[in-house]
């Protein structure tokens, strides 16, 4: 063997020798490196969920004790004696009779493990105004609660309507149920009042009495037998009667809101037709100028509140037509009840204009027909 062949082979050995030292090495210190590695970070992977569901699950448990504390018991038979008293309380706040009233129990859906639902089906006869308390009294009932399968029906021959209503409210389920505090709120949280604002905007629905019989409209008196002139005799003027406003026969009966326009219709109570308008159309003698949705005072009694009307300009001036009015009994809106997007601007001087002249001898008709020529003071 050559010199140069030794050194060929030694130099492949020392090589061979090498490349098994490395492997050696890998399999006995890299690769157990590399496996306890990805086992940690596995390990912390996992430890991040664990932290990520138990905060979960405190914030969980948080809630479910805010929410147990608005249910009325986690026993079901004190809970049910509860949801009786509290029914019993709210009917006799409303000024309805406990003897118009009855009560079935009803039970609801179920999640075991969870909550179960306990109830009443309420079914009570009063007034339509003390009705609409007792409603709103039990929407505002603070324990948790749902209400469904609502009816209203007015008794024939009374002023009286007959409403019935399902009320359930969730018991909690749990195995430490008796640990979680429940009607936490029933010294606290008084189950609505009937002067606060949002009682308000439940009047427009007993001061509408939607249920009131139809009262058929009166016959016309017949006409009475012709009467020989007497000889000598100046017969009786006939009187004079002032001719009723073409207008008055002209109702808004509706004042609906569809997001992109806004739609005022008037029924005619001659020829019982509906028709449709809409803002800068003529009516009333003026321009629809705008649909208001402002609850305000009523007309009539201010301790109502109209919930919508429509805005007619006239001239340089505004009037308004409150839903379910006619056209007649429109009322002139001064500045500052107009809304702001159609309020004017105070003048610095107001001008001297003189006496305004009245609306109803304006002599047009307002029915949108052409106009009535008006009889002049000299000649009536």
């Amino acid at each position: 063997m050559t010199r140069r062949e030794k050194i060929l082979t030694g130099v492949t050995g020392a090589l061979a020798a090498v490349g098994l030292s490395l492997l050696l090495a890998k399999k006995a210190y890299l690769d157990p490196l590399a496996r306890w590695e990805a086992q940690r970070i596995s390990w912390a992977n996992e430890r991040t969920k664990l932290k990520r569901d138990n905060a979960r699950t405190q914030n969980r448990a948080s809630s479910l004790r805010g929410l147990a504390g608005r249910t009325f018991d986690s026993d079901e038979l004190r809970a049910d004696a509860k949801i009786a008293a509290a029914i019993l309380a709210l009917v006799e706040r409303a000024g309805l009779s406990p003897e118009k009233l009855s009560v079935q129990p009803v039970r609801g859906s179920q999640v075991r493990g969870a909550y179960r639902e306990l109830g009443r089906i309420i079914r009570v006869r009063g007034g339509l105004k003390s009705i609409v308390d007792f409603l709103f009294l039990l929407d505002a009932e603070p324990h948790l609660h749902r209400l469904d399968q609502l009816t209203v029906t007015p008794v024939l021959k009374s002023n009286e309507v007959d409403v019935q209503v399902r009320y359930v409210t969730p018991v909690i389920d749990l195995k430490d149920a008796e640990k979680v505090p429940t009607d936490q709120i029933a010294e606290t949280a008084p189950a609505g009042l009937l002067d606060s604002p949002g009682r308000k905007l439940f009047e427009p629905i007993a001061s509408r009495d939607l249920f009131r019989p139809y009262i058929k409209r009166p016959a016309a008196p017949a006409p009475s037998p012709p009467t020989v002139a007497r000889i000598n005799k100046r017969p009786n003027p006939t009187p004079h009667r002032t001719p009723a406003s073409p207008t008055s026969r002209f109702k808004v009966v509706g004042l609906p809101d569809w997001s992109d326009s806004q739609e005022v219709i008037v029924a005619d109570s001659s020829s019982r037709q509906v028709r449709s308008y809409k803002p800068g159309d003529t009516l009333g003698g003026g321009v629809i100028e705008m649909v208001d949705y402002r609850p305000m005072p009523s007309k009539a009694n201010p301790m109502i509140f109209s919930p919508s009307r429509v805005i007619l300009k006239v001239g340089p001036d505004y009037f308004a037509v409150e839903l379910g009015e006619n056209l007649t009994d429109k009322r002139r809106m001064s500045g500052e009840m107009l809304p702001e997007a159609i309020r004017p601007a105070p003048a610095s001087a107001p001008a001297d204009r003189g006496p305004e002249t009245p609306l109803a001898d304006s002599g047009k008709d307002l029915s949108n027909a052409d106009s009535v020529k008006k009889t002049p003071a000299g000649e009536r």
